[in-house]
């Protein structure tokens, strides 16, 4: 079933929400920053940079193939050439840089080097809602503060299940019974680690500190999950999943596609959360698209066969088309304040994996939209020897534009507010 077709039926069939937390019943602020919601969608192989990236630079570039089902957004859309994390080397495990710029080997002394994008913007702005983040489709892309590389559900029943449906009494007796054990373990080894902290030399001291921070960073998950037991979920029509005698839903992956995007939509508009990671797989799955005959792994690995390149294409021409179809959902779906979710949610589309076919982590396919970002250009950055852009800098403009007070992100070097500021 196309995108298009989804949302009319979404739209025709009204979804009823319950009373979410509303914003606009919060104390209104003029300083309240235009963007409030951060959402990321990633593709686990990038995308082929002879599709995705455009020859000219400015307003008026031509669409490169893969660009062309995002016309109608054009105006809206920054897209980048030369953005690079400096850090980071090749192989299949840049995919899982994309968000913090760091690889895992280089973070041993350091594992909080390893925080992710979207799990610092939910530290920031996502304590208030039930969920500070939803980690959706295939993982790897966030990690937490401790340096841990958090799971991700892909499932479109079990999100459903996870934003609207209440647990029963006893499902949730238990679970209060749960958390309070597990802070009683946690307040048990915070005493411990504090008698041990006055025996540790200076250098041990700052290894325990570290630790202690991620302990406390797991004390606070265990209180705020405490705390929404008892508040009542919104509630959704279970048809957008289970669709209807007229509209028959595939939840298996790649036509599942459509059902994530209006999952992250409705939990935005409930205000269940304001941070999305999305991720579309890698592996050598075998899609199920007309001309298609290879596997997904081994069509990314093409070395330019044309053959390969046109199924690839075919690929990744559905990931773009799919990204149109949620653009136009943010469009068509109200906020609190009655204004389009695009206006007040900073969308990217990237991977950390530049060229597949060579493993490649530079000039990662990057582009963003939304959340009062200035949109319709095509920017391209030099290359000074390997290196580009680093795309931090990008990530610092996606920070202030949320509101968070910083200069600073990973491995940047300066903003790009002159571009989507």
């Amino acid at each position: 079933m196309s995108s298009i077709n989804r949302r009319n039926f979404l739209k025709g069939m009204g979804v009823s929400l319950a009373l979410p937390s509303l914003e606009s019943l919060d104390a209104k602020s003029s300083n309240r920053p235009a963007a409030r919601r951060f959402v990321c969608v990633s593709p686990n192989y990038g995308m082929n940079p002879g599709g995705f990236f455009p020859e000219q630079t400015g307003e008026d570039y031509a669409l490169p193939t893969l660009l062309k089902p995002l016309e109608r957004h054009r105006r809206d859309l920054t897209v980048f050439s030369n953005l690079d994390h400096p850090e980071v080397g090749g192989g299949h495990g840049c995919s899982n840089t994309l968000l913090n710029g760091v690889e895992l080997k280089d973070a041993k002394e350091n594992p909080q080097r390893l925080l992710s994008l979207d799990q610092f913007i939910a530290e920031k702005i996502g304590q208030d809602t039930r969920y500070p983040s939803l980690r959706m489709g295939s993982g790897g892309i966030s990690w937490s503060r401790a340096g841990i590389q958090l799971p991700s559900v892909g499932s479109p029943r079990q999100i459903f299940t996870q934003l609207f449906l209440e647990d029963n009494p006893k499902l949730k007796a238990k679970r209060k019974q749960f958390l309070s054990e597990d802070a009683s373990i946690l307040d048990a080894v915070l005493e411990d680690a504090r008698s041990l902290s006055i025996r540790l030399s200076h250098t041990d001291q700052a290894k325990l500190e570290e630790y202690l921070t991620s302990i406390r960073d797991v004390e606070k998950k265990l209180q705020r999950r405490s705390e929404w037991i008892d508040v009542p979920k919104p509630k959704a029509n279970p048809r957008v999943i289970e669709g209807d005698d007229e509209n028959f839903v595939d939840l298996a992956y790649p036509y599942n596609t459509s059902v994530m995007y209006e999952l992250m939509a409705l939990a935005l508009q409930a205000n269940l959360t304001k941070v999305i990671t999305f991720g579309h797989p890698g592996g050598n799955r075998l899609f199920p698209f007309d001309g298609i005959t290879y596997g997904y792994h081994s069509l990314t690995h093409h070395g330019k066969r044309p053959d390969l390149l046109e199924e690839l294409n075919i690929i990744e021409t559905f990931y773009s088309q799919q990204f149109a179809g949620f653009l136009d959902l943010l469009k068509q779906t109200k906020d609190s304040e009655d204004r389009p979710l695009l206006d007040s949610t900073v969308v990217m589309f990237g991977s950390g994996m530049g060229n597949a076919s060579s493993h490649s982590s530079r000039n990662l396919p990057i582009m963003v939209t939304g959340g009062g970002l200035r949109g319709g250009h095509h920017h391209r950055f030099e290359r000074t020897g390997r290196d580009g852009r680093p795309l931090c800098d990008l990530y610092v403009s996606i920070l202030q534009k949320l509101g968070v007070e910083t200069d600073r992100f990973s491995t940047s070097s300066a903003n790009l507010n002159h571009l989507v500021g």
